[in-house]
């Protein structure tokens, strides 16, 4: 049996550095939905915010999160996440480019 990785403190404060805007976050279902297969997310119960714990627990591959992008104090993001499985991804991957570029 393979055994996941630890995060370590130092990693774990780095990952929130980089990623969250804030502690709001969602938690991925642990089963699909058995009827469409599909994954959910869903906010935690009692609207708990994003923990160190929850943050090591997902980098160990224990739980999935999703984080929030835009932190809506400044209306600013650190990062974006762009979903370009398909196939003319690289044509539009390249005019967001292209765009991105001139908002200089």
């Amino acid at each position: 049996m393979q055994s996941r990785p630890l995060a370590t403190d130092d990693l774990v404060s780095r990952y929130i550095e980089l990623f969250v805007n804030r502690r709001a976050h969602t938690i991925q279902s642990s089963t699909p939905d058995s009827e469409k297969g599909r994954w959910y997310y869903y906010l935690p119960k009692g609207k708990i915010a994003l923990s160190d714990s929850t943050i090591r627990s997902h980098l160990e591959g224990r739980v999935t999160i999703g984080l929030y992008a835009i932190n809506p104090a400044t209306q600013r993001c650190k990062w974006v996440a762009i979903d370009a499985d398909y196939p003319t991804a690289l044509e539009d991957l390249l005019k967001l480019q292209w765009e991105l570029r001139q908002d200089v």
